[in-house]
């Protein structure tokens, strides 16, 4: 009799450990594949990124040296309506924090269209994991600037600097919603309309554009 209610015990233990992995099991393995497919492509070492911003203008000075006597010029300017941009970009990878690369795009406002080519670089904090639905980082770009208005010379200049918050969205699709300030240097042509005329050589004019802009950058690829 004692043999037998051990055995009975044995087969009742038996019965709920295959229970027990009959629904366990397979939520585990939902799981496992549900984060592998989070991090699908996480492993490609370029990238392909569309952004778009608002611009918040918040201001605009402008220089003017006079080489012949050694003296600057200071004066604030009403500044620019509000633009929005948008922008191609092109990047690398370099171990799982580091992204640098190149952009171009297009500016507009109500006085000032142009094509911005910025070097780009992106630095992500914490790791890239698929339990990690998020991640901050900061940014930084720089480069030439390219007007396609009268009244300036063609090549100016253009930098960002900022932050922000990476967003999974799907598994392949990342969203980095970001803010920062952005410094655009303008090179007027100069008004020949007075009764003195200075050579161009002679003369500095530049214009200093600040601004706050807040978009997205979507990864394409």
């Amino acid at each position: 009799m004692k043999k037998f209610l051990i055995f009975l015990v044995l087969v009742t233990l038996c019965c709920s450990t295959v229970q027990a992995q009959r629904y366990y099991i397979p939520k585990y393995k939902k799981e496992r594949i549900v984060n592998e497919a989070d991090m699908h492509k996480q492993d490609r070492k370029w990238t392909i990124t569309m952004s778009a911003s608002y611009d918040l203008s918040l201001g605009m000075q402008n220089r003017i040296f006079y080489k012949d006597r050694n003296d600057v010029v200071r004066y604030d300017q009403e500044t620019f309506l509000h633009g929005v941009s948008a922008d191609l970009g092109i990047g690398r990878k370099f171990g799982s924090h580091v992204i640098a690369g190149l952009s171009a795009g297009f500016n507009y406002s109500d006085k000032l269209k142009s094509i911005p080519v910025h070097g780009t670089f992106r630095y992500y904090y914490g790791k890239a994991v698929a339990a990690r639905r998020h991640r901050w980082f900061n940014y930084a770009e720089l480069g030439p600037q390219f007007s396609l208005e009268g009244g300036y010379k063609t090549i100016g200049a253009s930098g960002i600097v900022g932050g922000g918050i990476r967003v999974l969205v799907l598994k392949s699709m990342r969203i980095d919603f970001q803010a920062g300030y952005r410094l655009t240097i303008l090179r007027p042509t100069i008004d020949h309309m007075g009764s003195y005329v200075l050579p161009d050589n002679r003369v500095d004019y530049k214009q200093f554009m600040h601004s706050i802009m807040v978009g997205f950058n979507l990864t394409l690829f």
